[in-house]
C-alpha cells in the first residue's frame, strides 16, 4: 500500500527551537527524514503560546519560533515547503514535506486585533483562540466561559480573511459560538487533535453532539494520539487499538469524509505504544487493514479527507 498523510496537528515548530534540534533529523516525533517513508506529506503545523509566558512575551516568541521553522524549510527547500492554500500544494512535488501554518491560543493577538493581518500574512491559516485556562479571548476546554468581545472580535476577522477556526482547545460555550459564527457565514470549523468523550472521558473529547456539529458544518476531526485522549483522564497507557476504537465510533456518526488524524506530535510526552515518531505512524494503517478497513477509507482517513476539506475551503 502507497502511504499518505496529511496530519492535522504537530508543534515541532516550537520544539525545534526550544531544543536546538534540525527539521531534517532529530530526536523529535517529527523530522523529515522520518516522513520520508509518506510518497505524500502535508502537515499542520501549530505555533504554540507558551503558557509561562504574557501575552506580548508569547507574541514576540512567535516570530522567534516562526522565523526558526521558516529558517529550517529554507535549509531544506529541496525537501519542504511552506503552503498557504490548496493550489500552493498542488504545485508541491511528490516526495516533498508540505507544511501549513497554524496559531495554538491566539491570546498572543489580544493586545492588538490587527495582528491578525500580520500573522496571516506571515502565512497562518488556521487559528485557535485558547489553550488551557481563561485567557483573553475566553475560555479553555476546562473551562465554561464564552468568549470575551475581543474573543469574538479576532474570532470573527479570522473567518472574514479565510482562516480556519480550531476549537479542539475550546470550552463548551466558545464551541457553540464558534459554530454559530462560522456557519452564519457558512464555513466549516474543525478540530485538529480531540477524539470521542463517548469512548474516553477527557474535558478535551468532543461529545457527540459536537462531533455531529463538525461534520453538517464541513469539518474534519483529527484523532489524538494523546494517552489521556484515548483512554481517559490520567491514563498513562495507550495502544494502536485505542486508536482505531476513536476512529470507528466516528465513522459510526457519519464521519467517513470528517475523520483524520491530528496526532499532536511534539505536543505529547507520550505516543501510543508501537508509535514511537511520525515514521512509525504506518503501523496504525497496517492494523486498520487488518480489521478489514479498506485501502480508500484507510487512505481517505490518512490522507483524503483532509486534502479533500482544503480543496472545497480554498
Amino acid at each position: 500500500m502507497e502511504y499518505k498523510l496529511f496530519d492535522l496537528h504537530c508543534d515541532t515548530p516550537y520544539q525545534l527551537l526550544k531544543e536546538s534540534q534540525a527539521l531534517k533529523s532529530n530526536n523529535l516525533h517529527i523530522a523529515l527524514d522520518k516522513a520520508s517513508v509518506f510518497n505524500k506529506y502535508a502537515q499542520i503545523a501549530a505555533i504554540w503560546s507558551d503558557c509561562d509566558l504574557n501575552d506580548e512575551e508569547a507574541y514576540t516568541a512567535f516570530w522567534q519560533i516562526l522565523n526558526n521553522f521558516k529558517y529550517e524549510i529554507e535549509l531544506n527547500r529541496q525537501h519542504a515547503a511552506i503552503c498557504r492554500s490548496y493550489e500552493d500544494l498542488l504545485h508541491i512535488p511528490e516526495g516533498y514535506a508540505a507544511f501549513f501554518l497554524a496559531i495554538e491560543d491566539a491570546r498572543i493577538l489580544s493586545n492588538n486585533i490587527e495582528r491578525i493581518r500580520e500573522v496571516y500574512d506571515a502565512g497562518v491559516r488556521f487559528i485557535s483562540m485558547n489553550w488551557q485556562g481563561e485567557n483573553a479571548l475566553g475560555g479553555g476546554y476546562d473551562t465554561n466561559s464564552p468568549l470575551t468581545h475581543i474573543g469574538k472580535s479576532i474570532a470573527s476577522l479570522a473567518l472574514d480573511l479565510g482562516m480556519v477556526v480550531d476549537v479542539s482547545h475550546s470550552s463548551a460555550k466558545v464551541f457553540d459560538e464558534i459554530s454559530e459564527m462560522a456557519a452564519s457565514l457558512k464555513h466549516p470549523i474543525i478540530a485538529t487533535h480531540s477524539n470521542s468523550n463517548s469512548v474516553a472521558v477527557h474535558p478535551r473529547n468532543l461529545t457527540d453532539d459536537q462531533f455531529t456539529k463538525i461534520v453538517q458544518s464541513g469539518g474534519i476531526v483529527g484523532i489524538s494520539l494523546a494517552h489521556s485522549h484515548l483512554c481517559g483522564k490520567g491514563s498513562t497507557v495507550a495502544g494502536i487499538n485505542d486508536v482505531i476504537n476513536h476512529i470507528e465510533y466516528f465513522l459510526g456518526l457519519d464521519g467517513q469524509h470528517t475523520v483524520c488524524l491530528g496526532c499532536d506530535f511534539d505536543g505529547i510526552t507520550n505516543t501510543p505504544c508501537g508509535i514511537e515518531n511520525i515514521g512509525e505512524l504506518y503501523k496504525l494503517a497496517d492494523a486498520m487493514s487488518a480489521k478489514n478497513f479498506s485501502d480508500e477509507l484507510i487512505n481517505a482517513i490518512f490522507y483524503q479527507n483532509a486534502h479533500n476539506f482544503l480543496k472545497k475551503i480554498q
